[in-house]
């Protein structure tokens, strides 16, 4: 069956290999929960109520095409949702607001958003990353996939042309586009979130 052509997507990316952390980074516990549903939970406050989970466990969306890491996953999201938009972030980056998530879901749902697929930052970060998986950039997931002579999400993004996102107002403090991607990292983000329950956050 056909999916679904309207509505935004929450994508997660979690199928990171973890090795500079040591372990996997979506089990990690946070505020009384794990990482992956500390995550889940702030696209749901954002008002994002349809999320995928990449990751290559029972249960999730894996990836089609092994070892090719986040392309592997952008491929496979533009190969089961196609012309579908996805707002996507990773597992790791905790800090971010659902404030913020918000105001990237009302950039990319408003009438300028168009076929924009830049990142939906204002600064020089890929996540979070607005992505409609519209004809053309399928097709140059599609060519990178098969041909995966560089693996970076700025390769492909370069080639896709596309325009950043212009429309988000809203205030962001850099510190929430931090990622934990060590044990050190990790427990510095922990003590700006302290044992902030996610249920509670504005």
């Amino acid at each position: 069956m056909r999916a679904q052509t309207s509505g935004l997507i929450g994508v997660i990316l979690a199928g990171g290999q973890s090795s500079r952390m040591g372990v996997d980074k979506a089990t990690l516990p946070i505020a009384g929960t794990t990482l992956l549903d500390f995550i889940r939970t702030k696209l749901l406050q954002a008002g994002i109520d349809e999320i995928v989970i990449c990751r290559n466990s029972p249960g999730y969306l894996n990836d089609e095409i092994p070892q090719l890491g986040p392309l592997g996953a952008l491929y496979t999201l533009s190969q089961r949702y196609p012309e579908r938009r996805a707002l996507i972030i990773p597992v790791d980056m905790p800090l971010l607001s659902a404030a913020t998530l918000q105001q990237f879901q009302a950039a990319a749902t408003g009438p300028k958003a168009g076929d924009l697929n830049l990142p939906a930052t204002l600064g020089q970060h890929i996540f979070p990353l607005y992505l409609p998986f519209t004809p053309a950039v399928s097709s140059v997931l599609n060519k990178r996939a098969r041909n995966p002579d560089d693996l970076s999400i700025a390769a492909f993004l370069r080639e896709t042309a596309g325009r950043r996102l212009n429309s988000i107002t809203h205030d962001i403090n850099n510190e929430e586009f931090l990622n934990a991607n060590t044990p050190e990292q990790w427990q510095s983000i922990l003590a700006k979130i302290g044992a902030q329950d996610p249920s509670t956050e504005d």
